[in-house]
């Protein structure tokens, strides 16, 4: 990751960058330890002066993150056979089965907060691929939030170069802790409406069953 973070500062000043940046945005989508959040992010920081340019940066960050995220898709498209073979099993199948109804029912809102969880994301495009789910909707849905996640590390990375202008890592490892925290976030909130869905559906069955007596 050190020699990644200096291979890009070395190329801040330079076109080479971009490439930088799509490469490693594709890549995250497919290996959640690549780090393209924090060069996007460092890349923001010293785009307040103008090199690199912030537009190009974002769409660069954005081509990148689609274009990842339709690649993880079709890896899941690839593996639809191993998914049927695993619903067959009462564990993984149910496993499966939830992640489908999932993402057929909202699977919009799990595109969007998926990008902004490393693992989450492959895990969300890789399954969608799995199951099918419709490539226009899947491509409308992973673009939006492709330039949603492009848009807010590039602009946290200004924040924080105009913030600590004089010590450019300080606003980098700012806006990492910024990022890190709307992640987490994320997550937390996806776990309690899970939980609060489990909840809700381990009461329902007992309604009508007081309702008869």
């Amino acid at each position: 990751m050190d020699s990644v973070l200096q291979l890009a500062e070395s190329l801040m000043a330079s076109p080479w960058l971009l490439l930088l940046v799509i490469a490693l945005a594709v890549g995250d989508s497919l290996v959640p330890m690549v780090p393209a959040e924090t060069v996007v992010l460092t890349a923001g920081t010293f785009a307040v002066t103008g090199s690199p340019s912030a537009a190009l940066l974002v769409v660069a960050a954005w081509a990148g993150a689609l274009l990842g995220d339709v690649l993880a898709h079709h890896v899941g498209r690839g593996v639809g056979p191993l998914t049927r073979r695993l619903r067959r099993r009462r564990y993984t199948g149910a496993v499966a089965g939830a992640a489908e109804t999932a993402l057929r029912s909202r699977g919009g809102v799990i595109i969007l907060g998926a990008r902004f969880v490393p693992g989450a994301r492959t895990a969300v495009n890789i399954t969608s691929g799995a199951i099918r789910f419709p490539r226009p909707a899947f491509v409308l849905y992973s673009s939006l939030a492709a330039l949603l996640w492009s848009v807010y590390y590039v602009g946290i990375g200004m924040l924080g170069g105009i913030a600590f202008g004089s010590d450019p890592l300080l606003g980098v490892a700012v806006g990492i802790t910024l990022a890190l925290l709307l992640g987490g976030g994320i997550e937390l909130v996806r776990r309690l409406r899970a939980g609060r869905a489990a909840s809700t559906g381990a009461v329902s069955p007992t309604v009508p069953a007081a309702t008869d007596a």
